[in-house]
């Protein structure tokens, strides 16, 4: 097969895949998003601790971003990981070593995912923003995405706030994501790199994926939680007019009770657990795993069936 070839196969593979999990997987997104917002207790639980049900409103909220920047996200990632994995790839023979495998895929997951969070961090503030959009300001407005991009317009420099905890927690994830995913594929499901079977690669790739994906996402759920905090807290306009690195002890006390600095991370992991101790870092931790593993095995699953169903038909 041409280098050509491959990579049109990649592409296809890898804009399908995206499309469809973004479909099934956008309202558990929501879901999280909302549970790790620090206006939960306010604004999606009611008094006597039930839930509201605008927790359940508007799940395709700031779909939009997500849809038009995962795409090129995707298909950026899997070609610099395929090219980087078959340049790097030891030849399978006596010098081969499964470490060496292992590294391999690792260090290419890492390269790809640093591209891939690149194109998709505005997206992700664009998108978390108008799923928790602040009721007083969405009512000047048609739509909630329609409010978020309109105050992102004014401080576009925002719209990368939280890329450096992004791909932070993304390396090691993503790194160990993929070096899960591709041992359990071949020594647990034994699918061949080189099969030909799409079904086999759907099957292998699905339960592959989803168990290296739900292992992944129970270590770094505080991680997702401080994440969220920091690109929710740049939506406000509080801290829109405040610099990316600005200081939260220069914020008044009375402001901080309420909103989250988008100062550092350490900053924010602290106000969380003074706040709403060890718990508050671990919220919306089990569905954080459900959607991961749902998520990341439809993803791979597809994403690796459809790679080689169109390297035999395109």
């Amino acid at each position: 097969m041409s280098v050509d070839a491959s990579r049109k196969d990649v592409f296809f593979a890898a804009g399908i895949a995206a499309i469809g999990v973004e479909l099934l997987t956008h309202p558990l997104d929501t879901l999280i998003t909302r549970l790790q917002s620090p206006s939960y207790a306010t604004t999606y639980q009611r008094p006597n601790g039930g839930i509201n049900p605008a927790l359940y409103r508007g799940l395709y909220q700031g779909f939009g971003p997500t849809l038009i920047t995962s795409i090129p996200a995707s298909v950026a990632f899997f070609t610099i990981y395929e090219t980087m994995k078959s340049t790097l790839e030891p030849d399978q023979g006596p010098q081969s070593t499964k470490a060496r495998q292992l590294a391999t895929y690792a260090v290419s997951s890492a390269v790809a995912d640093l591209v891939a969070c690149a194109i998709t961090n505005p997206a992700e503030v664009l998108k978390q923003n108008a799923q928790v959009v602040h009721h007083a300001r969405s009512k000047k407005s048609h739509s909630p995405l329609l409010t978020t991009v309109r105050h992102f317009s004014r401080h576009p420099t925002k719209l990368w706030a939280g890329y450096a905890i992004l791909a932070a927690s993304h390396l090691p994830g993503t790194s160990l994501t993929f070096l899960l995913y591709e041992y359990l594929k071949t020594s647990w499901f034994e699918v061949a790199q080189h099969s030909s079977d799409p079904g086999a690669h759907v099957v292998g790739s699905f339960y592959s994926g989803a168990l290296a994906s739900v292992v992944v996402s129970m270590l770094f759920v505080p991680v997702d939680v401080v994440k969220t905090r920091i690109r929710l807290a740049v939506g406000t306009p509080t801290y829109a007019r405040l610099p990316l690195k600005a200081d939260i002890r220069a914020i008044p006390a009375s402001v901080r009770a309420q909103r989250v600095s988008s100062a550092n991370a350490v900053a924010v992991a602290r106000g969380i657990l003074s706040k709403e101790g060890i718990h508050g870092l671990f919220r919306g931790g089990t569905l954080t795993c459900v959607a991961a593993g749902v998520g990341g095995g439809l993803f791979l699953g597809c994403y690796d069936g459809l790679r080689v169903y169109f390297g035999g038909h395109v």
